[in-house]
């Protein structure tokens, strides 16, 4: 890790906070940030090789970044593309403003809600707050109203950075020694950086024909979908069907090509890719049978948290499973937190100190343990599912908001802790983007390249700290300038209102702790513990246990039949033999890189041309 990289990645990753912003809210184009797969980096990656790499190889090759370097910054970059928009930066600006500018006499927010938010977290000027959402119009800036909730909202997002990355130093060795783990998100940058012989211009993966083929594919096919766009008399490529159906209660599967998720799922072993889709279809059938007979299970359990009888009992059952996934993943790496104590102390302080934090706003001391302990269960398990299946972009079927309201019920937590509860949906809402998963694969390809782990921890936090204060200054800079009802409809108008719909709503209609939630949980758990015990037992046994757990998220819906897909194009391949293997790994980077980076070039394309909504869809 040298000086030049640390400055190279700090600055980039306060580029990336403050531009990301602007294409996800005005530019509304391809969502370079919204994926843990963090299009963002891999796209500023490939054009520093192509461009300023390759003209210092070739003009002043000792000015070269080595690959250690390039990894420290794409490490960096990784991280920053989490914070901008719908990893924290946006859900902060909107929902901390919404329950002000969309109180009405109706809904008496301003009477029922605001008079009980945390003063520390949220903005109480309304004058500010309209500016936020109508524009400036002249009017002076009032700076000092956002001064409060940001300076608490900064200190809260270091505490969870580093929580999230002590979390992942205690795993750290026992799943990239121990295990093996295959990394695949990770792999591919590996791949993109790896050194050719000496005096070699490009490296040896862009010197490939075969990754150029990969690259070309989604790279001519979305370019249709983006030229349909600007000119409709041309074709679109578009592989995407819905199986419809008349069996009440499940879901129509929808058959679709997604580059992204058949690219990374190629990397994952067979077995678990096999297991993917075929838990998911074994899960239809089930939201009959749920839907049938529990009709009157409802589950209502806020934003983000599947609703309805079927969708409820998926939940529970995912998070029942998730909590079996972290015991056996602690169990086996028990002797590895005793080796890293200082990363265990540092994770159970910064911990406590966000239970704190969350405490301060209104919500029962005794609560904050359960709302932080299932964060970080939540984010654990999709990260094990982004480490080892490739699955870049996963959401859960149940966030905290929705597990604490599940295990204790709104009565117990009482008004003032109900409201602030539908402050967490900010940092643990939309789990489209979430911090670990990145984290995760930094220390991956920190690990490869030899950085240590307390300076590669520091370089992470110092670039989500940069980030967020991209983001910060370019989201206002810019809902001051044209007004936030201007800009992306979902951050502005949908965002702001959804905590506070919700709770609300159960304001009027007060619920106590589910004892259906404890017991769909006990029946995930108990699956789970059974998947895991005859995959161990049985090396010939079919079914990986993370197949299990994945299927209750929405996005396996889309999902599916990528890994359908990968699974059969890979056990062609191994049927075929040879060096075929190897060759298709070769394209299948190609397949990955290309679509991101013909996504980030359609959205430079769509900033020169003022076109808006012009979105290739990288997840």
């Amino acid at each position: 890790m040298t000086k030049r990289s640390i400055m190279l990645g700090s600055i980039f990753s306060l580029g990336i906070g403050l531009v990301l912003p602007v294409t996800e809210f005005w530019i509304q184009g391809t969502r370079l940030g919204l994926s843990s797969a963090t299009p963002a980096a891999f796209f500023i990656l490939f054009l520093i090789l192509i461009g300023p790499q390759f003209l210092l190889k070739s003009l002043y090759p000792n000015w070269a970044l080595t690959a250690d370097e390039l990894l420290v910054i794409f490490a960096m970059m990784m991280v920053a593309t989490v914070i901008p928009t719908r990893g924290f930066g946006g859900p902060l600006f909107s929902m901390t403003t919404g329950v002000t500018y969309y109180a009405t006499p109706e809904n008496e927010w301003a009477n029922l809600i605001r008079p009980h938010l945390s003063y520390l977290a949220v903005v109480t000027n309304a004058e500010a707050i309209k500016q936020m959402y109508e524009g400036l119009e002249g009017g002076q800036i009032l700076w000092w109203a956002w001064a409060r909730p940001l300076i608490w909202w900064t200190a809260f997002l270091i505490c969870m950075a580093t929580t999230v990355i002590s979390v992942m130093l205690l795993f750290r060795r026992t799943w990239i020694e121990r295990e093996r783990l295959v990394f695949p998100v990770a792999q591919v940058a590996l791949a993109m950086v790896e050194e050719g012989p000496t005096g070699s211009k490009l490296n040896p993966l862009f010197r490939n024909p075969i990754f150029w083929i990969g690259f070309l594919i989604p790279a001519i096919l979305e370019s249709l979908n983006a030229l349909n766009r600007y000119m409709p008399e041309l074709p679109a490529f578009q592989i995407r069907w819905q199986i419809q159906h008349q069996i009440p209660f499940v879901p129509s599967p929808t058959i679709r090509l997604n580059f992204l998720m058949v690219g990374f799922a190629f990397f994952v072993e067979s077995r678990l890719a096999f297991s993917l889709w075929f838990f998911y279809l074994l899960s239809l059938p089930t939201y009959w049978i749920y839907g049938t007979f529990l009709h009157d299970y409802h589950g209502d359990l806020g934003p983000w948290t599947a609703s309805g009888s079927a969708g409820a009992v998926f939940a529970h059952q995912q998070m029942g499973s998730m909590l079996v996934l972290v015991v056996t993943l602690v169990w086996a790496a028990r002797t590895e937190f005793w080796r890293e104590k200082y990363a265990l102390v540092t994770c159970l302080g910064s911990a406590g100190i966000m239970c704190i934090m969350v405490w301060s706003t209104g919500v029962p001391a005794w609560v904050t343990p359960i709302v932080i302990g299932s964060a970080i269960v939540i984010w654990l398990s999709l990260t094990r599912l982004m480490a080892q299946a490739g699955i870049a972009t996963i959401v859960p079927a149940m966030v905290p908001l929705g597990f604490t309201i599940s295990m204790v019920g709104t009565t117990k937590l009482g008004i003032v802790g109900l409201i602030n509860m539908g402050l967490t949906l900010i940092w643990a809402g939309d789990l489209l983007t979430y911090l670990m998963g990145p984290v995760a694969n930094s220390f991956y390809v920190g690990h490869r390249s030899k950085i240590k782990p307390l300076a590669g921890s520091l370089s992470l936090l110092v670039s989500v700290v940069l980030s967020f204060i991209g983001s910060v200054i370019i989201t206002i800079y810019l809902t001051l300038k044209v007004g936030g009802l201007n800009l992306h409809p979902q951050y502005f108008q949908s965002f702001p209102r959804a905590p506070w719909q919700f709770v609300g709503t159960k304001m009027l209609h007060p619920v106590g702790g589910s004892v259906m939630g404890y017991v769909w949980m006990s029946v995930g758990a108990a699956m789970m513990l059974l998947l895991t015990y005859l995959s161990r037992l049985f090396y010939w046994f079919p079914l990986h246990p993370l197949g299990f757990l994945a299927q209750g998220g929405w996005i396996m819906h889309q999902l599916w039949f990528s890994f359908f897909l990968a699974w059969s194009i890979k056990m062609a391949v191994l049927w075929i033999g040879g060096g075929g293997l190897k060759k298709a790994k070769v394209l299948f980077t190609g397949i990955i890189v290309g679509l991101l980076v013909i996504g980030g070039i359609w959205l430079i394309i769509d900033a020169i041309t003022g076109m808006r909504g012009n979105r290739i869809s990288v997840y």
